[in-house]
């Protein structure tokens, strides 16, 4: 378990197992509920369902941020990508998704300490860096990825979207 100390005070951040499918999806939906009506075209709360939850927590790495018990945030990592990154996809990086803050709990730079976390697991995993795909029009969280090191790779089609490639690659290691 790691923990982030803030002006609001301890969160908690640790590796999410079955058990807690309705606090990752109460995040999830939450989190899309905010995009949708900030009209931000990005996640729909009906994207998200408790067996797409027991997915993420067989197949990927869940981290969920909690604050006094309660759930704050999550985000998770897998070793590939094919999806996003096509025939770019290199399993030598740690792939970051679904990063996300409940609105109560903005401003607090937790955003920035869980990638700091993602990085740190990575290079404990002896990957050479940590891989993420942001929507190519929300420009502010595309700027908000650049701010945390992240270099713009590619502009990737996704059907009815675009998705904007990023990596951040840990100094010495190739």
């Amino acid at each position: 378990m790691e923990q982030f100390e803030t002006g609001q005070g301890f969160f908690s951040l640790c590796l999410a197992g079955q058990e807690d499918k309705n606090d990752m999806l109460y995040i999830l939906r939450e989190t899309a509920e905010l995009m949708v009506r900030d009209g931000l075209n990005q996640w729909t709360p009906s994207l998200f369902s408790l067996e797409l939850m027991e997915e993420y927590v067989t197949e990927r790495e869940v981290f969920l941020l909690k604050f006094d018990h309660k759930p704050a945030g999550l985000f998770t990592l897998q070793d590939s990508d094919p999806a996003y990154w096509g025939e770019r996809n290199d399993q030598r990086f740690l792939y970051l998704h679904r990063l996300a803050v409940l609105p109560g709990f903005r401003g607090l730079q937790l955003g920035q300490k869980m990638i700091r976390f993602a990085e740190e697991r990575a290079g404990n995993k002896e990957k050479i860096g940590l891989r993420l795909d942001c929507v190519s029009h929300l420009e502010g969280l595309n700027q908000f990825y650049k701010r945390q090191g992240f270099e713009f790779i590619a502009k990737q089609s996704m059907g009815k979207r675009f998705v904007h490639l990023y990596e951040k690659r840990f100094s010495g290691l190739s």
